[in-house]
Order: structure tokens, then sequence, then C-alpha cells
């Protein structure tokens, strides 16, 4: 795109761009952990506005506290992105699009996107008002918001790739852990309201189970069903609704992309690295206190499940995996961790949650459905061998030609 050696000015009153072939920079860790603490402040912010949204009605400005304090974080990732973006080049008048440190490449593309989405999601406020409902994650502004939000909050992940060495310390890794973990939760906060730490641990509470049994479900799990599933799905305005079916897929569905997010972002940050101890307990931990946010922590019993499975994960990639990872390793890692998780789930709702209110039949299968899922995702980040080369490069006979060798 860019010709080695000219120089380009696209606006100008703007620096000019050149690009000439250097070997770009590894921006320092202190870099990325100034980076990451910012990132986090944005974080909290957008989980402070899902608190808003999801607890009070009547939202009729734009700035808000909880934008105000979204918008500062913004702000400020880019500033400082500029300053270490500004701090490799050798001349401020032509910048050198070579000397942009490893990883923050991403800026050039995520910064733009939230400069073009906070103004927009004013005027789309302005033209279709403040949704209170589910509505308000999916409009286009906000959307865009979140991925550049994403993809600023993956830049010190990006920059501890390129850094030499496979073995971190945990202070030397925590840049990176919490750059994925803000990544995946803000990818996750999309569907908050049925990630299983939030909306989606109501419908496996008794009181809600006692609540549905005392309506009529077209097709509920206990007793005669009003009529069958086809037509229970149809005919949606009848008196009997299918309560029970809508309410137990919304939290199945909210287990299994958890499971999806989290251990598919475990296991590529260990193609990568040898995890040190207490990376997987972080990631979990601050998952945990985030997911219980939208709620006012009135859910906080759930918490324990997540920190108490982060211990577990660590452990099982410390004795199970180690340094010399094998593929039935990892793939039982994968495997092991999610029904570790929502087993711990079930308890905490069970004994210091409302009560389980779900039967065996689905909680005890979605550990199952959980641990093959995790399986599968590491089929996908650890493919499996091919065949050896020796056995690759022999032709394969004709069955004609193999019918008359044999004779």
């Amino acid at each position: 795109m860019f010709e080695t050696g000219k120089i380009y000015t696209p606006i100008g009153f703007l620096p000019g761009l050149t690009r000439t072939g250097r070997t770009r920079p590894q921006a320092s860790l202190r870099d990325d952990a100034v980076l990451i603490f910012l990132g986090l402040f944005t974080l909290l912010a957008l989980f402070w506005d899902g608190i808003l949204h999801n607890n009070e009605v009547g939202q009729d400005e734009f700035w808000s506290p909880p934008h105000m304090a979204l918008y500062l974080g913004l702000a400020s990732l880019g500033v400082w992105i500029a300053v270490v973006l500004l701090r490799h080049q050798e001349d401020r008048q032509v910048l050198d699009i070579s000397l942009i440190p490893r990883g923050y490449g991403l800026a050039v593309v995520a910064l733009p996107l939230a400069a073009i989405s906070g103004p927009a999601d004013m005027i789309w406020h302005g033209a279709y008002g403040f949704e209170n409902q589910v509505d308000s994650t999916y409009s286009p502004p906000h959307q865009g918001l979140f991925i550049s939000g994403a993809m600023l909050a993956t830049i010190p992940a990006a920059s501890a790739w390129k850094r030499p060495g496979n073995a971190p310390s945990l202070r030397e890794f925590l840049p990176a852990v919490l750059s994925v973990t803000s990544a995946a939760s803000v990818m996750l906060f999309i569907i908050h309201q049925y990630v299983p730490f939030y909306g989606g641990a109501v419908a496996p509470s008794t009181p809600f189970q006692d609540d549905l049994a005392g309506r009529p479900d077209a097709y509920s799990e206990a007793g005669p069903h009003a009529e069958g599933l086809a037509r229970a799905l149809v005919n949606y305005g009848d008196d009997a609704w299918p309560f029970y079916y809508y309410s137990t897929h919304l939290t199945a569905a909210g287990i299994l992309l958890f499971t999806a997010v989290t251990i598919g972002a475990i296991l590529i940050m260990r193609r990568r690295w040898t995890l040190p101890v207490g990376s997987l307990t972080v990631m979990f931990t601050a998952l945990a206190l985030m997911f219980a946010m939208p709620s006012e922590y009135r859910m906080a019993y759930l918490i324990p499940s997540l920190v108490l499975a982060g211990m577990a994960a660590d452990f099982l990639m410390l004795r199970l995996v180690g340094n010399q990872p094998n593929s039935w390793r990892l793939r039982l890692f994968a495997g092991l961790v999610p029904p570790i998780l929502w087993i711990l789930w079930a308890l905490c709702i069970a004994i210091l949650g409302p009560g389980l209110g779900w039967g065996p039949t689905l909680w005890v299968g979605m550990l199952t459905t959980s641990a093959g899922l995790g399986f599968m995702l590491s089929l996908t980040t650890y493919a499996p061998a091919g065949p050896p080369e020796e056995e690759a490069d022999v032709p394969v006979a004709a069955p004609l030609e193999t019918e008359r060798a044999v004779a």
C-alpha cells in the first residue's frame, strides 16, 4: 500500500507518512502495563454503563457519568498510544509507519473506528432515543465502540506475542493476560444478559422454576405438555407459552458461549507461552468481578465458582500440561476445565444462592456438553498431526494396479 521511501501527505497540516522498511521496534513492558491499566479503566466504565442500563429506566441524556468515563478512557488510550508511537519516531514531520511498535498497529484501525463511533453514538441516541432493553448493545455505534475497544485492549497481548521468550513470570505476563481477559470481556458484554454469571443464572434457580410451575406452559419439563414443541413455538400468542423452552435455552447458550470464549482464549495463550502459575486465576477472578457488576452484585454468590475454577485451571495447567504439552494433555485440560467451572457454578447456586431448580438431566448434561466443546476447541487450536512424512510421500496405488501386483 505504501511504496518504500515515498512520502505521503494525505492532509496538509498533519505530518507526512512514509515507509522505510526498517525493523519494527518492541514496546516496553511498562508501555504495555500503562496501556492495559487505561484499558481496564475504560472497561469498568463500560460495565458501569451496563449497571445503569440494567437497573434504571428513563435515561435520556448522552453525557451520563458512565458515558463520560467511557469516552475519557478511550481518549486516554488514544493519547497514550500516540505517546508510545511518537517515542519511536526520529522525524516528527514525516512519520515512518515501519517504526510502529509490534502489536500497536491495531491502533491504526481501532482509534479511527472509535473516533467515528463516538459521535455516531450521540447522533444515534438523538434519532432513536436511549435504549434500556437488550436493543442497546446491538446499536451500530455501540458495536463500533465494542470492536474498537476490544482491539485496543488486545494491543498489550499482541505486543507480548512479539516479545522474545515463551516462559514469562507472572509479573511479566500480567499485562498480556489482562489484555486477553479485557478483549474477552468486551465480546461477552454484548451478550451479558444471558452470561451465566448474570441473567443466565436466573433460570436454573429454584424460585424461577417454582414460578414456572404455576404458569400454563406450552412445553414444560414437568406435567403434560399443552401442545407439541413445533406448535408451542409458533402459537406464542396462546394462553400457554413456552416459558421453560426459552429460559432453558437462554442459559444453555450462555454457558456454551462463555465456555467457547474463555477456553479458546486460554488455548490460544498456551500456544504462545508457558502460562505462569496464577495467570488463569487472575483471568477468571477478573471475569467474576466484572460480570457481577450488571446485577449490582446481587449475584455475588457466583463469584467463588469462577475464582475456584481459575485456581483449578492453574493447577491443571501446571501439573497436567506442564512445560512440554502434547496433544492428549491439552485435550484433557480443555475437556476438564469447563465441567469443573460449571459444577462449581451449580453448587454456588444450590448452596450459596437461591437453590438449584434444574434437574440432573440439565445440569449434568451441561457438564458433558461443555467438556465436549472444550475438547473440540483443542482440536481447532492444536490441530491433530498429519500422516508421517514417509507415508505421506508414498504414492497410493490404484486398486487395479494393487490387484495385479498381488496376483
